[in-house]
């Protein structure tokens, strides 16, 4: 949690009110507050930042990272300890190396891949210990100032310099001049190091006054280069840079643990004056050589409740120009405020401006009845006599005053003064559309006054308007509470909008017509692109909701005052929104950037001398358009961790996700200490998003993923619009479970296909026991048939023939003979049932085969002219009886009926011996058969095939159509056609006696 201190200190500090580019002071700044109950460490005694943005803080129990939102402790990549969990200094470096030193022997440096290198061991007899301060040189050496004297580093050598070079034994400090110098000090005594000789050359340090200086803390670095060292109460200049040098970015050339700093600006800022911090407003830019700080201090911060510790530690500021404090109880912040308050009285309700000609602003308090002149210059601010109850300007810079006694028009410098048209009534308002008055009030008809007399309104009299505001020259806007929007010129209406052509905004709060009409409404804002309104969109609704200002600045940036603060949009963010319908970019100033209240609901924007007066419900900010600060540098992303179901990875190297993860998450920041909450992402995992997902938070979690190869990818926007150099990438990979694998799937398509093939063969087997024994079953009712006909009506019909044979006479008359040829037919029939029965009984056919057979009887029932050819294709098998039978039979019917009716030419039968089937194909070049009115002639030729083929579980089909010819193909399984079954493939009896194998060793194995 953040304490944000600002109201208090603007009333203890409200002072330093005035001053066109006045001294800052406390009541300039936010002030936020860190504690350990935010996660922030305690005791920090220092600080620094890495180029890439980190903050780290080092502490008496471990070294700390912060992003502007949380705070890690540090741990290496490369799995690394630090050498004492008592840090004594860190100093970065422009490659983005880290020293660390400690309180204990060892010196450490941090690589910017957060590898951890080791370059002074950790022994009592090592070259390093208690490091005070790292410096790294030119020539690419290190400087190591300890308790126990100067060491240098330089080819991976260290060197101790001593009593021999003239250097001191004891606890020093060092610095680097702007010339290159080497500057030590220790708490007394001042020296240089020269290169030429190799030796420590002691200098005189004194007062001002010519006295022997107080106890010496260390170095300080002017903003312009120019070197001081001093203590708690002064600061002395040691050097000063050559005409033209460059000083180092300050984060990394600010001394760290140093008790007093130069910001940016050349303010001073020092602790421990006695307590709490002190601000002298620059100091850093006095040109003379000597700075008490009592004397230079401007403001204080030394009040319990004023700081969050009033004993800090170390002072510190970042790259973005923030000031931090550490101290027993955390981190503090201050940042300068982009917007400050004009220094106005105290009033009730809302003030109105209205900036004039001249430069100087008329503000007036309608609920008080109060007005006031104000010159920005002298930022001072002169009260009026007169009673006002409103103040504003119309588009060609004519102010309107409204007044007890009349309206004032102030123009061109001059003043015309008009007299009212009757008492005032409540809540009156008085606007000028370049052309006439406009007068108004609560419950009232409006008055326009054209430079001679009153007149009431003609139109829309009894409407209740709830908003007015001037458009061009001789036009007045309207909005009424019903939601419309009426376009006034020349007092008559020219346009009407309803909300259904605004969009659905709600009741108009704001109007500006140049350079493009623009409206917002209680729930939007709208802006007439390509003869429509089109409403512009955002991250945050509400940040366009109850905007009442709007203005463009010289630079063509777009400035909104509505209900959540003061927002800045680029020019070119907005002509995209606004032509593409793209949702909008813009930069929020708040309660953090000094903004107090909410947008006033009156015109609460106004361009006063190149500055924007910004009027909330508690009181007038303002800012500075021309004064831009340094572009913050674009926030540089990192990769924090990596889980996938719950188990961490390491996010710097490509891991190995454990096989079977499907949610994983990504949590990953872009250091920006100064707003931090401005900060924008963008990130996509390749593999799963089409399109790169945008917000402000600070993870990602991807659910349902499959096994294969990704790649993470985020970047980071700051509030300027800078993406980041780089992209963050991390390589990684799923492996696939067992049942994900490759050779998994291949078994199981392996498994499904042997599972259908046993399917096949136990289905092929279940038709052909269930085929075998339906014959079974025929043939034994063939049998009794036989056994009847043959023990009864056979029988009967003998007897009967013997009977006449006895009884017959030997007569040669008429009937004898009839009676011998009706026994001749008799004895012919008893021989033709003999013969029927002897067919019932057969079990094996002992005629010719089944391509044989059907090659008789179509060389036999051929008639001239028709053309017959049989093929025999595979290798000829002996068939199932009855199976024969029914295909004899088939062949022969469909023969015939092809002789004797399809009227063709050519018929052609195909007998197919195959491995897993027999097809018998029979087909002509005929006329074809109309099966429906084959039908309906009560023919069964057709029926008696199909019959015939399911008999013996056999697929019959017929091709035909009028003209066509006709094709029957009747396909049996070989299992059920061939007498001996089907031929198993030799793989297939391998496997079989394999299995035979395995069971005879399993049942010689088993105990018995």
């Amino acid at each position: 949690m953040q304490r944000f201190c600002c109201a208090l200190l603007g009333i203890v500090l409200s002072g330093a009110a005035f001053g066109q580019d006045h001294d800052p002071t406390f009541a300039d700044y936010n002030h936020a507050v860190w504690t350990a109950s935010d996660g922030a460490p305690v005791q920090v005694t220092r600080m620094a930042q890495t180029p890439d943005g980190w903050l780290w803080l080092g502490t008496p129990n471990g070294l700390y990272r912060f992003d502007g939102v949380r705070f890690y402790l540090f741990a290496a990549t490369n799995g690394a300890h630090l050498q004492s969990p008592r840090i004594s200094d860190l100093a970065p470096q422009p490659n983005g190396d880290l020293y660390i030193g400690y309180e204990a022997p060892g010196l450490s440096v941090l690589h910017p891949d957060g590898r951890l290198e080791h370059i002074a061991p950790a022994t009592n007899g090592g070259p390093v210990n208690w490091a005070n301060d790292v410096k790294r040189d030119r020539d690419g050496s290190v400087w190591v100032a300890t308790s126990y004297g100067l060491r240098h580093l330089k080819d991976g050598r260290w060197s101790v310099l001593g009593a021999a070079q003239g250097c001191p034994d004891e606890a020093v400090a060092t610095a680097l001049g702007p010339d290159g110098q080497l500057w030590g000090t220790t708490l007394s005594h001042l020296f240089r190091y020269d290169r030429t000789t190799g030796r420590c050359i002691p200098i005189e340090l004194r007062k001002g006054n010519g006295e022997q200086s107080e106890r010496i803390q260390g170095f300080r670095i002017a903003p312009d280069g120019r070197l001081w060292v001093g203590g708690d109460r002064f600061l002395a200049l040691v050097a000063a840079p050559a005409a033209g040098a460059s000083a180092p970015p300050a984060y990394l050339s600010h001394i760290s643990g140093s008790t007093a700093i130069f910001d940016r600006a050349g303010n001073l800022w020092a602790l421990r004056c006695p307590t709490g911090v002190c601000l002298a407003a620059s100091a850093g830019k006095d040109a003379g050589g000597y700075i008490d700080v009592a004397a230079a201090t401007t403001s204080r911060l030394d009040q319990r409740g004023q700081l969050g510790s009033l004993a800090p530690r170390v002072i510190f500021e970042d790259r973005e120009g923030d000031i931090w404090l550490g101290s027993p109880t955390g981190i503090e912040r201050f940042r300068r405020n982009t917007l400050r308050p004009v220094g106005l009285p105290a009033i009730k309700g809302d003030f109105h401006v209205a900036p004039d000609a001249d430069g100087s602003v008329w503000v007036v308090a309608p609920q008080e009845k109060r007005g006031w002149r104000y010159a920005p210059a002298a930022r001072s601010l002169t009260a009026l006599p007169d009673k006002y109850r409103g103040a504003t300007v119309d588009p060609d810079g004519t102010v309107v005053l409204l007044r007890e006694d009349g309206i004032l028009l102030r123009r061109a410098g001059g003043d015309t003064h008009v007299d009212l048209p009757g008492p005032l009534p409540l809540a009156a308002w008085a606007r000028s559309d370049g052309e006439r008055v406009w007068l108004g009030g609560f419950n009232v008809p409006v008055q326009l006054w054209d430079g001679r007399d009153w007149k009431p309104i003609g139109e829309l009299r009894d409407a209740e308007f709830v908003f007015s505001a001037p458009g061009k020259h001789g036009q007045m806007w309207r909005a009424l509470a019903d939601g419309r929007l009426v376009l006034f010129e020349g007092g008559r209406v020219r346009t009407e909008y309803d909300q259904a052509a605004l969009g659905g905004i709600g009741e108009v709060t704001s109007v500006s017509s140049a350079p493009e009409l623009v409206v917002a409404g209680e729930g939007g804002v709208v802006v007439s692109h390509a003869g429509r309104f089109r409403r512009l969109r955002a991250l945050r609704d509400d940040v366009l909701q109850r905007v009442t200002g709007f203005v463009v600045a010289p630079d063509g940036a777009r400035w909104l005052n509505g209900s959540t603060g003061l927002l800045r949009i680029e020019a070119s963010d907005w002509r995209r929104a606004v032509e593409t319908g793209a949702p909008l970019r813009y930069a929020l100033m708040g309660v953090r950037d000094g903004y107090t209240g909410t947008a006033a609901g009156v015109v609460s924007l106004r361009m006063v001398n190149g500055r924007l007066w910004v009027t909330t419900t508690d009181g007038i900010v303002e800012a500075d358009l021309a004064r831009r600060d340094d572009t913050l540098p674009a926030p540089q992303p990192s990769l924090l961790a990596v889980t996938g179901d719950d188990v961490a990875y390491a996010p710097t190297q490509p891991p190995n996700i454990r096989a079977g993860t499907t949610r994983l998450r990504f949590d990953f920041t872009a250091p920006a200490l100064s707003r931090p909450e401005r900060v924008v992402f963008s990130y996509r995992l390749d593999g799963v998003d089409d399109a790169w997902q945008t917000g402000t938070e600070r993870s990602a979690t991807y659910t349902g993923l499959g096994p294969g190869d990704y790649r993470f990818r985020v970047r980071a926007m700051n509030e300027d619009g800078a993406w980041s150099d780089n992209e963050r990438t991390l390589d990684l990979r799923i492996a696939p479970t067992l049942v994900q694998t490759v050779y998994f799937k291949v078994t199981c398509i392996v498994a499904g296909l042997l599972l259908l093939w046993l399917g096949y063969c136990l289905r092929v087997r279940y038709l052909t026991r269930t085929l075998t024994a339906r014959l079974s079953a025929q043939l034994e009712e063939r049998e009794r048939i036989a056994r009847d006909l043959h023990d009864t009506v056979l029988q009967t019909f003998q007897g009967f023939v013997l009977k006449v044979e006895t009884i017959l006479p030997d007569s040669e008359s008429g009937l004898g003979d009839a009676l011998r040829r009706s026994l001749g037919d008799a004895t012919y029939a008893i021989r033709e049932g003999r013969d029927k029965i002897t067919a019932l009984r057969a079990v094996e056919r002992n005629g010719p085969a089944l391509h044989e057979y059907l090659r008789m009887v179509g060389e036999q029932d051929a008639a001239p002219g028709q053309r017959f050819t049989l093929s025999c294709v595979g290798e000829a098998r002996a068939l199932h009886p009855i199976v024969e039978q029914e295909l004899c039979a088939i062949g022969r019917e469909a023969l015939r009926n092809a002789f004797r009716h399809a009227d063709a030419q050519q018929h052609d039968v195909i007998v197919e011996y195959g491995a897993r089937a027999l097809v018998l194909t029979v087909r002509d070049d005929g006329r074809g058969i109309d099966v429906d009115a084959d039908a309906k002639q009560g023919h069964w030729g057709l029926p008696g095939i199909e019959e015939r083929a399911r008999l013996i579980h056999a697929d019959a089909v017929l091709r035909t159509a009028p003209g066509a010819g006709t094709t029957w193909r009747i396909e049996i399984k070989a299992a059920l056609a061939y007498a001996d079954g089907p031929r198993r493939v030799r793989w297939l009896r391998l496997f079989t006696r394999y299995q035979q194998a395995l069971r005879g060793w399993g049942r010689w194995l088993s105990p018995r």
